[in-house]
């Protein structure tokens, strides 16, 4: 995957390696959400209002239904900024033609993404998962 990294020192890009690996192997291509609880720390949170479990097995379960929903959706990295633990993320959810907009905030730590944030177009993503 070639995406442009703005990193400002090695464990900046250390961490956008980790997260980068998370869109690789369970927000794109083969989309093996299981893989997900090897890339999050035990303790991650996902401070996403409508995640219901905010915890590892809560993301799984999410991204479960949604591959469900859309079985083509794949999320596209655009661009990736980070800076020590904090990585910035702005990519697009697509299916089909349709794409919606992401911006993503990932802390990680030792390893392992530790806490998420996202902002998203959620008219578009309404309308894309309302067929």
């Amino acid at each position: 995957m070639s995406v442009p990294i703005l990193a400002v020192a090695d464990d900046a890009k250390d961490a956008a390696a980790v997260v980068l690996r998370f869109f690789t192997t369970v927000l794109a291509g083969e989309r093996r959400t299981a893989d997900a609880l090897d890339l999050l720390a035990a303790d991650f949170v996902d401070h996403d209002p409508a995640a219901g479990d905010s915890g590892p097995d809560g993301v799984v379960a999410k991204l479960d239904g949604l591959w469900a929903a859309l079985p083509d959706g794949r999320y596209e990295p655009h661009i990736v900024v980070a800076a020590g633990e904090l990585v910035s993320v702005r990519s697009q959810l697509v299916s089909g033609e349709s794409r919606v907009d992401f911006a993503d905030l990932y802390r990680v730590r030792g390893g392992r993404i530790a806490e998420h944030w996202h902002v998203v177009d959620t008219t578009a993503l309404g309308a894309l998962l309302a067929g």
